[in-house]
């Protein structure tokens, strides 16, 4: 995937800039798999899995946090797995 920059605000209004890592469907809804995107002298390799809310191709869609811990979890497993595939095609 491209290097893909989505911005999200914080609670506090800020801006923070992500690298889109991967999007996916799964359990009928689409996930992001963003990093926040830091100096190189700051490596962080933490990963913020979002769901989107409504429709993917309309207007209203919005990048949510994942509320359910065990939907969220089994989200992240599905992203490492799918990383996992993609690492061992390179």
């Amino acid at each position: 995937m491209e290097n893909n920059i989505i911005i999200l605000e914080d609670e506090d209004g800020a801006e923070i800039e992500f690298e889109t890592l991967d999007v996916f469907e799964f359990e009928d809804h689409v996930f992001f798999a963003l990093a926040e995107v830091l100096p190189e002298e700051e490596e962080d390799d933490g990963v913020l899995i979002m769901m989107v809310d409504g429709d993917i191709d309309s207007d209203d869609a919005e990048l949510v946090m994942v509320e359910d811990e065990e939907l969220l979890k089994r989200a992240f497993d599905e992203f490492v797995r799918r990383d996992s595939e993609f690492s061992e095609d390179e």
